[in-house]
C-alpha cells in the first residue's frame, strides 16, 4: 500500500511538472504565484489572506480586484475585501451571483472560487456547493487570453488556501466551544454528581435508623405475643410488612449505589478536562485490583443481561492470586475497556453445537501471566473473554479494532464499530496490546498489559 501511495505521488509530481511546462507562465506570473504561496503560509488569519488575494494582482499586474465570500446563511455573495478599499466590514447586498464557472460583466471578469473537494465534508458551514466565493478582476481590457488563463489558476490557489484557513478558523472555534463545554460539564455535571453520593449515604443512614425503629416494634410485638389483644396482632402484621419492605428498600438502595459508582466512574473518566485540552486520553494511574474493583462489579451488572439472553458465564480467572498482580492503570478507562468487551459479548454471543452435540451459549473469562512479554523482566498479564459463535474470518481479524469496522458475523445487531477501536486506544496508551483469536466454537478477544511501568513512565512521574 505504501509503495502504491509513493507511486501515485511521483506520478502526480511528474504530471504537475508537465502541466507547468504547458502553462508556460511568464516570469512575473510565476513570481506572483510564489509570493501568494509564501504569504498565505506565513499568515494564519483569514482576513490577512483576503488582503493577500487582492494585493498580489494589484502589485504584479496593476489590476484592481474584489473578493466576495458566500454567506452560508443567506446563500448570497458578500464583498469582504477590495484592492481599492481593503477589508470591508459593512455588509451589503452584492450584484455578484454565485456561479460554478467564470463569467464576465461590462467591465470585469468574475472567477468562481472552489474549495478542496476532498476537504468539503469537514467544512460544515457550506452546503452542497464547492463554491466558497467569487473573485472579480477589472478593468477587463487589461486581461487578454493568456492572463485570463493565469487568473483562473490563481483563483484556484485562492480557493484551496481559503478552504484551509476557514477549516482552521472553524477548528479553533470548535476547540474553544469544547473547552467551554468541558467547563460547563465540570461545573454542572461532575460537581453536582457528588451530591448524589451524599444523598445515598443519608438514605443509608435513614434506613439504618428505620431498622432501629423496626426492632422496637418487633420487641413490642414480642412483649404482647401471649395476649389475644387485636392491637398486638395488628402490631405484628405491621412489623412483618415493614420488615419485608425494608429488605426490598435495602436491595434497591444497594443497586442504586452500585449504579451510581459505575456511572460516576465513567463520567469522571470520560469527561476529564485533560482529555479535551490535550486531544488524547490522559491517564491517571493508580494501583488497581482487577477482580474486586473492575471485574466483579461489571460482571454483577451484566449478569441479568446475560441471563436474559441465556448466556452462561464461565468465570475462570486462572491460577494467579490477586495479590501477585501489580498493575498501575487508569481504573476508569480500563473499566470501560471491559465494559465494551462485555457489551459486545452480550450482543454477539451465539449458540453453537459442541463436540458432544449439545447446544451451548456462553462466555468465558480468563487471565494469565506472559513471562518477559514486554522485554526482559517485564511480564505481561493477558485478560481474555471468549464468546461462542461464528469464528471471525482471518481476513477480518486484522481490521476488527479499526474505527468503524464491523465484522460480517455481527448479523442484524446494531453497532457503530467504535467500541473495539476505543479498547485498542486505551490499551495501547497503557503500553499494551489487543487482539482476537478465532477458535472452533467462537472467538477470544484479549488485551495484554505490562505488569510493571516502563522506565520512561516512572521517570516522567518522579
Amino acid at each position: 500500500m505504501a509503495e502504491e501511495h509513493n507511486l501515485n505521488i511521483y506520478q502526480r509530481v511528474k504530471q504537475k511538472k508537465e502541466d507547468y511546462q504547458r502553462y508556460n507562465f511568464e516570469r512575473v506570473q510565476e513570481e506572483a504565484l510564489s509570493t501568494f504561496f509564501d504569504l498565505a503560509q506565513e499568515y494564519t488569519s483569514v482576513e490577512i489572506l483576503y488582503q493577500i488575494c487582492v494585493a498580489v494582482p494589484k502589485i504584479f499586474f496593476d489590476v484592481e480586484s474584489n473578493l466576495y465570500i458566500l454567506d452560508p446563511k443567506t446563500n448570497k455573495m458578500e464583498r469582504v475585501c477590495s484592492s481599492e478599499n481593503g477589508i470591508i466590514s459593512a455588509k451589503h447586498e452584492s450584484e455578484i451571483i454565485v456561479s460554478e464557472d467564470v463569467y464576465e460583466t461590462e467591465n470585469s471578469w468574475v472567477f468562481s472560487i472552489h474549495g478542496n473537494r476532498a476537504l468539503k465534508p469537514w467544512l460544515h458551514i457550506y452546503g452542497q456547493t464547492t463554491v466558497l466565493g467569487m473573485f472579480e478582476i477589472y478593468p477587463k481590457d487589461k486581461i487578454d487570453n493568456k492572463y485570463h488563463f493565469f487568473f483562473g489558476k490563481f483563483t484556484n490557489r485562492i480557493g484551496y488556501n481559503l478552504h484551509q484557513k476557514l477549516l482552521m478558523k472553524q477548528n479553533f472555534e470548535h476547540i474553544k466551544f469544547i473547552n467551554q463545554l468541558v467547563s460547563d460539564i465540570e461545573h454542572n455535571v461532575i460537581s453536582p454528581n457528588l451530591y448524589y453520593k451524599l444523598s445515598i449515604r443519608r438514605l443509608m443512614k435513614f434506613l439504618k435508623t428505620y431498622n432501629g425503629i423496626l426492632d422496637s416494634i418487633r420487641d413490642a410485638a414480642m412483649f404482647c405475643q401471649s395476649r389475644e389483644d387485636p392491637a398486638c396482632k395488628i402490631l405484628k402484621n405491621i412489623h412483618n410488612e415493614i420488615s419485608d419492605n425494608n429488605e426490598k428498600l435495602g436491595e434497591e438502595l444497594g443497586t442504586l449505589n452500585k449504579h451510581y459508582e459505575h456511572t460516576s466512574l465513567f463520567l469522571e473518566t470520560l469527561l476529564r478536562r485533560d482529555h479535551f485540552e490535550q486531544g488524547t486520553y490522559v491517564l491517571r494511574r493508580q494501583l488497581c485490583n482487577f477482580r474486586t474493583e473492575i471485574l466483579d462489579p461489571l460482571l454483577e451488572r451484566y449478569r441479568p443481561i446475560f441471563a436474559k439472553k441465556n448466556i452462561a458465564i464461565n468465570e475462570n480467572l486462572g491460577d494467579i492470586p490477586d495479590e501477585e498482580i501489580s498493575l498501575i492503570v487508569d481504573k476508569g478507562l480500563i473499566a470501560q475497556v471491559f465494559d465494551n468487551i462485555f457489551g459486545n459479548a452480550a450482543k454477539y454471543t451465539q449458540e453453537v453445537e459442541n463436540e458432544t452435540g449439545n447446544r451451548v451459549k456462553f462466555i468465558a473469562t480468563n487471565r494469565r501471566i506472559l513471562k518477559d512479554y514486554f522485554g526482559e523482566g517485564v511480564h505481561g498479564v493477558r485478560f481474555s473473554v471468549f464468546t461462542t459463535g461464528e469464528p471471525i474470518g482471518d481476513s477480518e481479524v486484522k481490521n476488527l479494532f479499526d474505527e468503524g469496522f464491523r465484522s460480517s458475523t455481527v448479523g442484524s445487531e446494531h453497532g457503530t464499530g467504535h467500541g473495539l477501536h476505543f479498547v485498542r486506544n486505551v490499551v495501547e496508551i497503557h503500553g499494551g496490546e489487543v487482539g482476537c483469536i478465532p477458535q472452533r466454537y467462537g472467538n477470544e478477544f484479549y488485551f495484554t498489559l505490562p505488569m510493571k511501568e516502563p522506565a520512561q513512565w516512572v521517570s516522567a512521574q518522579v
